[in-house]
This record gives C-alpha cells, structure tokens and sequence, in this order.
C-alpha cells in the first residue's frame, strides 16, 4: 500500500472515530454533523444567508470527506483538484476553531477533543492528496557487453 493511502486511511479512521466523540458542548460529532445536514436543507434558518453558507459547508465538507478518501484508492486522475478541494476544506473547518478564539468572550472552551480530531483527519487527507506517489519502478536494463556486439567489417 503507498504512502498517499497509508494516509488517506488514517484519515478516515480519525474522520470516524470523530464523530464518535464529543466534538462542541454536550455535543458529538455526529449531532455537530446532523445540525448542518438540517442547516443545508433549511430546516434550521433561512435558505442562502450567511449562516446558511457556513454551516451547510460542513456538511458538504462530511459528505466528500469519504469521497476523496476513496479517489485515494481508485484513480490517479484529478490529482490536484482533489487536493485543493481538501485543502479548502481543512481551510474551513480550522474556520470553527479561529472563530472561538477571537470571539468575545472566547468559547473555546466549548470546542473539545472530537472536533480536534475532525481538524487532524483534513489534514492528514490534505497530506495524502499532496504526497506523491511513487512511480513504477524501471526494470533493469541489460548492458551490452563488447563480446555480444556485432562487430563492424570493412
């Protein structure tokens, strides 16, 4: 197994045992999760505001988090797409810890070990989709000895 899905299953594990954990207040992973998934289909607030646009980019962030896992596993292709979609998303689920610390009085307190969890699983998907894999590797090539050269007469 290379490096590139050595990582991308690392990744998933933490992505899984995540949601398994208390992730912000009295709140898992999976229930941080269930409230975007509702947020995205506009059960929680109004369709297309502000709050609308960052929580259901959790969702979204959940829902191909297993997809670029698996495109770890089955393609080559793309390779740089997917990275950057990775990257995004990292980008924004390390939104949810800048804001709590700026926030006035900081709430960090609130954030707990699932959501650091989360955090790590981008990054390390961020990593599987940045490494290289490596090549196929060259056979030997046979070097012609003078004795098996065909000699020029004149």
């Amino acid at each position: 197994m290379t490096t590139p899905r050595k990582l991308g299953l690392a990744a998933a594990v933490l992505f899984v045992i995540s949601h398994c954990l208390p992730a912000f207040g009295d709140g898992s992973g999976f229930a941080c999760f269930q409230l975007c998934w509702s947020v995205l289909w506009g059960q929680d607030g109004e369709v297309l505001a502000g709050g609308w646009f960052y929580y259901s980019g959790f969702a979204i962030a959940n829902i191909l988090f297993p997809v670029l896992v698996v495109a770890l596993f089955v393609t080559r292709k793309g390779r740089w797409l997917r990275a950057l979609a990775s990257v995004v998303f990292l980008l924004h689920v390390l939104s949810w810890l800048v804001l709590h610390v700026f926030q006035s009085p900081h709430e960090i307190h609130k954030i707990k070990i699932g959501y650091y969890l989360w955090l790590v699983a981008y990054g390390v998907l961020v990593a599987a989709h940045l490494r290289k894999e490596p090549g196929k590797s060259l056979e030997a090539v046979p070097i012609a000895r003078s004795s098996d050269t065909p000699r020029m007469t004149k």
